[in-house]
């Protein structure tokens, strides 16, 4: 079983994480598990810090239900992002990115 962070909550739609793809690479701009402020990024850029390994669409909770759907779509999931802005809820299931 792997140990999941949830770094995701109800976000403000200034980031554009819910236009991120799997095999896209993403960037935190901030320090607060409430707020990530993840935004897609070039993977050969020093600014990737995560690998977007699904993208599930939904409304999801941060904790069992979210970490049992990305156990189910990507397991070696690291981490999950969820949000929920204007009827557009995703789950992101994020690997850390080796460069």
């Amino acid at each position: 079983m792997v140990a999941a962070v949830a770094i995701g909550g109800f976000l403000a739609s200034r980031d554009d994480a819910h236009t991120a793809a799997v095999g896209d690479c993403m960037h935190r701009d901030s320090t607060s598990d409430d707020n990530p402020d993840l935004e897609v990024v070039d993977c050969s850029s020093s600014d990737a810090q995560y690998e977007v390994l699904a993208k599930i669409d939904g409304s999801f909770l941060s904790g069992t239900p979210a970490s049992s759907k990305c156990e189910a779509e990507a397991k070696n999931f690291q981490y999950m992002y969820t949000q929920s802005d204007d009827g557009t809820d995703f789950l992101l299931c994020l690997k850390d990115h080796k460069k």
